[in-house]
């Protein structure tokens, strides 16, 4: 309740308007010499949970409505051109495949490829389940959120040797100018 009631009384975030922002850079092979030649690259974008809301289990062709901002996200990409595959575990079964396209179909898309596998021309993936590793390293970006953190344990050893990023936890630096003394 006092939830609600705070949610009452709190500033009201002013909607951002986006139409001045600068445009979003075109996602780019971060390794071109790692993909075989004439690949084209495409983006992920993982279904549940990312491109729609994830919701109790209620059988494989049922798909939870849409998530607003990744719709536009993917709408604005194909619009500019991008190949965009959504990535499910839904595609390795005919019934979830075919759900899967109806369900992008009504939301207003066109029919994209629908895969449950990676390949060369992958450069990038969109999904909650995901933990980035730094390319060639094996350092994983470690979020100071719950949700940023990996489920699967991580080595005895690895918060000793900072084999991670942690990001959002860098100390803050105090703003230049000058300093008074007393």
């Amino acid at each position: 309740m006092f939830a609600w009631l705070r949610s009452l009384f709190a500033p009201k975030t002013p909607a951002v308007d986006l139409s001045q922002a600068p445009a979003e850079p075109t996602p780019s092979e971060r390794a071109p010499s790692t993909r075989p030649p004439n690949t084209k690259p495409w983006i992920g974008v993982d279904l549940d949970g990312t491109l729609a809301e994830a919701t109790a289990w209620q059988g494989m062709d049922h798909i939870g409505p849409p998530v607003a901002l990744m719709l536009r996200r993917v709408r604005l990409w194909l619009e500019q051109g991008m190949r965009v595959k959504i990535v499910t575990a839904r595609a390795g079964d005919p019934a979830g495949l075919a759900a899967t396209q109806a369900w992008l179909k009504a939301q207003g898309l066109p029919e994209l490829e629908v895969t449950d596998r990676k390949d060369f021309g992958m450069i990038e993936l969109w999904d909650d389940r995901a933990i980035q590793v730094v390319q060639n390293t094996g350092i994983c970006f470690l979020g100071t959120s719950y949700f940023a953190r990996p489920k699967a344990p991580i080595l005895s050893d690895e918060v000793a040797e900072r084999t991670f990023i942690l990001v959002g936890s860098e100390p803050k630096t105090p703003p230049a100018g000058p300093r008074h003394s007393a």
